[in-house]
């Protein structure tokens, strides 16, 4: 199956779950609000893995530990705290596979900082 067939099916399974979700929730009323979702779904795909705003933040500041919205420098003491816990120097001496998953709990530390502390210079 093609690229852009997977694409359509789907594009399809959206508005059908998005129709039968609606049905249940809301009746006739909601099936066609959820149809209309999915729609926009096929439509705009990349909706899915932005977020409402062009940004899915919240994920990040879960990693950081920290509540949605926290100040800079709140950020700025969690991922010190964090990067201190899980820096894959502090594991030099440990089993191979901790090491990769301390590297790899580093790199999602690091992308958090990175995003939220951008989103703020942003706004």
């Amino acid at each position: 199956m093609s690229e852009k067939a997977g694409e359509k099916d789907k594009g399809k399974l959206h508005k059908v779950l998005g129709a039968g979700i609606g049905w249940i929730v809301a009746g006739p009323v909601g099936a066609v609000l959820g149809c209309l979702v999915g729609h926009t779904l096929e439509k705009n795909p990349e909706l899915l893995d932005k977020g409402l705003f062009g940004h899915n933040l919240k994920a990040y500041y879960d990693v950081l530990q920290v509540p949605y919205n926290t100040g800079p420098q709140e950020i700025r003491a969690a991922y010190k705290r964090l990067a201190q816990k899980y820096h894959p120097d502090r594991f030099a001496d440990t089993d191979p596979v901790i090491q990769e998953l301390a590297k790899g709990k580093m790199t999602e530390i690091n992308e958090a900082h990175a995003r939220i502390m951008d989103s703020m210079k942003d706004a």
